[in-house]
């Protein structure tokens, strides 16, 4: 039995509203609502004495650096880690107008694990800049993140990219021009808002407290993402111009197996402060 509501990807409007020759899109919105969510709370936390050394007007200072860094690491981090094969890019992949179609494209083309190297290296030199302590900045900066994350999965959702793998589960969705067509697919984008959003920033908030030390929240939320990325990306079809590694693992795997590695040494470090890192 076919149900309305899995036909909801076939009836979205990628576009909010369009001016002349700019569009607005939904992804836009829903990534700078996520920036947005990700700020207040930041700005809460702050007020509240949660994340100490920094003050409301540097938190808005470092929030325009992270959305800064986000939009160039997420646009480089895309083109090296998923458009190798087709180098050399059209030139309209580097910018939101496409000249030759005379259409708004908007800042689709993003790669999460792209947006994270960036905003790491932005909130470095800030704090470094600043002469705080760059883990702090760190764990507050952790906290937040899911709340972006999960915005802008929607973001994906209602843009009707990162469809699921093909499935027959009653949940499914049709999802427009991908081939085959007519079949459903998992509404992977969703799993994504709920896994490395919502669930994420429950886990987070639990060990808040478990562990004092600076630097745990961030590197806990390296080690929590990774995990469920890894799970979710079971359900995601992969870039078809990437494939597959090492006999099944999607690219996202692969990167969030390293993003794992990477956070379980800085946990172990942060912990015993056995190696001074920052």
């Amino acid at each position: 039995m076919i149900e309305w509501w899995q036909h909801i990807p076939e009836n979205l409007n990628p576009i909010v509203f369009t001016v002349g020759f700019f569009s607005f899109y939904w992804y836009a919105f829903f990534y700078l609502l996520g920036w947005a969510s990700a700020f207040f709370l930041a700005k809460l936390l702050v007020a509240k004495g949660v994340s100490s050394g920094i003050s409301q007007e540097d938190v808005s200072d470092l929030f325009v650096w992270l959305l800064v860094a986000a939009l160039l690491g997420g646009k480089i981090g895309y083109l090296f880690f998923y458009m190798l094969p087709f180098f050399p890019v059209e030139q309209s992949f580097f910018l939101p107008y496409d000249f030759a179609s005379e259409s708004w494209q908007g800042i689709a083309g993003m790669s999460y694990h792209g947006s994270l190297i960036a905003v790491a290296f932005a909130l470095l030199l800030f704090y470094r800049a600043k002469k705080l302590d760059f883990w702090k900045g760190a764990d507050m900066v952790a906290l937040c993140a899911p709340l972006a994350i999960f915005f802008g999965r929607l973001g994906n959702f209602v843009n009707t990219e990162l469809p699921g793998r093909i499935t027959a589960a009653p949940w499914g969705m049709y999802f427009p021009e991908i081939f085959p067509q007519g079949v459903l697919r998992h509404p992977s984008s969703l799993y994504e808002a709920f896994f490395e959003g919502i669930l994420l920033f429950l886990i987070l908030l639990f060990f808040r407290k478990q562990f004092q030390f600076s630097g745990a929240l961030a590197t806990l939320y390296l080690m929590f993402y990774a995990v469920l990325r890894f799970i979710a990306e079971i359900f995601r079809e992969p870039d078809v111009q990437v494939g597959y590694f090492f006999g099944g693992l999607t690219l996202g795997q692969v990167l969030s197996l390293g993003m794992f590695i990477v956070g379980l040494f800085l946990f172990l470090s942060r912990k015993s402060k056995k190696y001074g890192i920052l």
